[in-house]
């Protein structure tokens, strides 16, 4: 079982604490009585989104300080930011596994996010940023989480020549775990494999360690299927939503199964889905609409390759202009002249415009026009409307508009070089915290050989005409009947 320490005062306090001790489920068990028994120098955990990687290794490491006097132990998160976020500005994961102050003293530092110990340990929480921060340090052991987000050589040229050094008198060799949830194949699961003796990815683990290891190595799997810890009614809403197509069936397998998804997988918009568009009668639905809604979206792609305006209605894009500005940036008059343009011939006040860098001054434009604009400022990297499944704004509306065109809502995109980057734009990653975030746009550009301004554009627009208010097919009809002048023969 689990090594506890009983710190012998006025009173015992037990290290890990029993909030941790008290939950164990099987998996950690294994991995635990693994590490203390000295089979696990280097450990593998390869575990679902949920099922307590985090809070494991902490708990660890903080049993080891209180363990071992003067020896250090590091726990390095993929950003420095990151790491702060997860574990030290976190009120449910430092405090429920630190001892009790008065017991067993400790001080935090928060400017280096280090925790002292009264038998001269030290913890200290960082990033793999800076992965040259890390170098020459003397720690006796540590941990990587979200290994799968970090460098390979952060291992190889930073962590793995510490381990390399003696242990201190009388200790254990120096250990390093591992944990992540996979975002595709990489050197992540490259390890996992070789540590865990895989040869055909058909018999990875699925319900916790390998059936046989590396010497010295420690690896395990786990998928929710199998450990049941994400509830069943919570497994039940998320396979709703992959049903309707608010949540993509790849970001379900990848977090909750472990599936190590490919970039092609781990797409939103696919040309078939595209495809697709073209297989319902547009006409007949169109004729039927009892609604209106029209939108002008507005790329500037300041930095970008063209600046992008489409004219929008139900669904289809009825104008598009591209302006070239010969490398420059476009100027911000000429793009709200044009933007206004395109409202008039479309016959629309709506605007919804991308306002990161200088494109604000094209929505401001528009907002302050004596024509009284609706006009939507698009931050990409703003907050969103459900934080718990997306990074930012972009990523909401990317999977909004993937929606749409699964479910054949939008019409038949005729731009050739719009239906391309919808795919290449629509590729996401997933954050540490589980959230889906598109790739960057230069990213992006390298596949494209080109901005994706064009996809974006759409992106906004389809986004952006979910909120704006509708025109009554049947009340516009019959205000423009009563409006008719009469004919003076009487017909």
């Amino acid at each position: 079982m689990l090594r506890l320490i009983l710190i012998m005062t006025m009173a015992v306090v037990q290290i890990p604490t029993p909030k941790f001790t008290e939950r164990l489920r099987d998996h950690q068990v294994e991995f635990l009585e693994a590490f203390d028994s000295g089979r696990a120098r280097f450990s593998n955990l390869e575990w679902h989104r949920g099922s307590y990687k985090t809070t494991t290794v902490i708990n660890l490491l903080i049993r080891e300080c209180v363990e071992h006097p003067r020896h250090k132990y590091v726990y390095v998160g993929p950003t420095q930011v990151q790491a702060r976020e997860i574990v030290w500005d976190d009120p449910n994961m430092l405090p429920d596994a630190l001892p009790d102050k008065s017991k067993f003293f400790w001080k935090r530092n928060e400017q280096k996010m280090t925790i002292t110990f009264e038998n001269g340990a030290l913890l200290k929480i960082g990033g793999a940023d800076k992965p040259d921060s890390w170098r020459g340090i003397d720690a006796d052991g540590g941990a990587c989480d979200e290994w799968a987000l970090m460098k390979h050589s952060t291992w190889t040229e930073v962590i793995e020549p510490i381990m390399s050094r003696e242990p201190k008198p009388g200790c254990r060799k120096r250990f390093w775990i591992f944990i992540y949830t996979p975002k595709g194949p990489n050197h992540a699961t490259m390890m996992f494999n070789i540590s865990a003796c895989v040869d055909d990815e058909a018999n990875l683990p699925t319900e916790g360690k390998a059936k046989k290891c590396q010497p010295e190595w420690f690896a395990s799997r786990l998928i929710n299927s199998k450990s049941g810890i994400i509830k069943k009614e919570e497994i039940a809403r998320l396979l709703k939503e992959v049903e309707q197509g608010l949540l993509p069936l790849s970001f379900y397998e990848q977090e909750y199964e472990c599936k190590r998804i490919t970039d092609e997988e781990r797409t939103l918009i696919t040309s078939a889905m595209i495809d697709r568009l073209n297989t319902r009668n547009w006409g007949s639905i169109r004729h039927t609409a009892t609604e209106i809604r029209r939108i002008v979206a507005i790329d500037p792609a300041f930095g970008g390759d063209v600046c992008n305006i489409k004219g929008i209605e139900n669904g289809r894009v009825l104008k598009e202009k591209k302006m070239h500005f010969g490398g420059g940036d476009p100027m911000t008059h000429s793009v709200v002249f044009e933007g206004k343009l395109m409202a008039k011939e479309i016959n629309t006040r709506n605007f919804i415009v991308d306002c990161i860098g200088n494109g604000k001054g094209v929505a401001d434009g528009l907002a302050i026009d004596e024509m009284r604009y609706n006009v939507q400022y698009f931050n990409s990297a703003g907050l969103v409307e459900n934080s718990a499944m997306y990074a930012n704004k972009k990523a909401e509306a990317v999977h909004f508009v993937a929606g749409k065109i699964s479910r054949c809502e939008v019409e038949p995109i005729e731009d050739y070089e719009t239906r391309r980057q919808l795919v290449y734009l629509s590729r996401y990653k997933v954050t540490n915290r589980g959230l889906m975030i598109m790739r960057l746009n230069d990213e992006v550009k390298k596949d494209l050989g080109c901005s994706p301004d064009n996809g974006l554009c759409y992106v906004y627009g389809i986004y952006g005409l979910s909120r704006v208010l509708p025109e009554i097919v049947g009340e516009r009809k019959q205000r423009a009947k009563r409006t008719k002048p009469r004919d003076p023969m009487g017909f």
